[in-house]
């Protein structure tokens, strides 16, 4: 069986990383042939994460090298795509696979869904407040990363849905726990993304009475380059994302946390973070 994942990023995001990069190596390849075409490049990503600007060029060349993949996606037998096809665009390419005899599944890490239906924008959220659930409902499967999305993949009508949850390759964090040792600070880790930084302001108050009692360190791992983060009586330590300083950091942390607002945005994450803390047997707050 040949298995197509049509991921939104390259494996430079942790969505696409482990939500499909990693099965490759361990689907039966005797079983399965797998690939996974991204739809934005690492180029972009890198763009993106250092706040420089990408080229409508850049971008008309990921597009169509999108278009190349589906129509080569007549070799395959199942299509998993993550999220949407194209975002913010009406699901004109997802109506086209329809109707092919593909088996077609959606997977959802994020609530991308409300990208729409609670977009400010009146043209957006008239045109394509509706997209995910027709994607949802037309699918031969849904891959829900939490109940949140599951209820709504639900509530749109698909049939077939599997709560599955961002999870980790156990066999990577097979050294943890290191031996202990204690910090001269207590050192607070965070892993995330520059566009999950913003939620790094949640903590600011918190931590600065904290560091009033006891010696602080914030860890930060993948934090936007242009935050400027202050926080008073705390030190804090930002490093770019790589699997290197990942692991070296994980080693650091007295314990993992994984801030957020109690928005409809933020109750369709994973909470792939806490699963990376408790792998690496530290407490979590959240």
């Amino acid at each position: 069986m040949n298995i197509l994942f049509l991921t939104k990023y390259d494996d430079l995001a942790a969505s696409s990383r482990l939500r499909a990069y990693q099965y490759q190596d361990w689907m039966d390849s005797s079983r399965f042939e797998v690939d996974v075409q991204p739809l934005l490049s690492n180029e972009y990503l890198k763009r993106k994460f250092n706040n420089k600007n990408v080229s409508i060029l850049h971008l008309a060349y990921l597009f169509f090298r999108r278009v190349i993949a589906l129509i080569k996606a007549n070799n395959y037998d199942v299509i998993v795509i993550h999220l949407e096809l194209f975002p913010f665009v009406p699901p004109i390419f997802e109506w086209a696979l329809f109707k092919t005899n593909k088996k077609i599944y959606f997977d959802y890490d994020d609530a991308i869904y409300h990208s729409y239906d609670m977009s400010k924008n009146f043209f957006i959220k008239y045109f394509l407040s509706s997209k995910i659930k027709y994607l949802m409902k037309n699918a031969d499967g849904v891959i829900a990363g939490n109940k949140y999305t599951e209820k709504y993949a639900l509530d749109s009508g698909a049939t077939n849905i599997l709560e599955l949850p961002t999870v980790i390759d156990i066999h990577s964090y097979k050294n943890n726990p290191s031996p202990f040792k204690e910090n001269k600070n207590f050192t607070i880790g965070w892993i995330g993304s520059p566009s999950t930084s913003t939620y790094l302001e949640i903590i600011k108050e918190p931590l600065a009475k904290l560091g009033k009692i006891v010696p602080v360190t914030l860890y930060l791992v993948g934090a936007n380059k242009s935050l400027n983060l202050s926080i008073e009586n705390v030190k804090i330590i930002s490093v770019e994302w790589s699997e290197e300083n990942e692991k070296k950091a994980l080693k650091e942390f007295d314990v993992g946390i994984m801030p957020l607002n109690d928005r409809p945005w933020d109750k369709g994450k994973c909470a792939f973070k806490l699963i990376q803390y408790m792998a690496s047997f530290l407490p979590v707050v959240s």
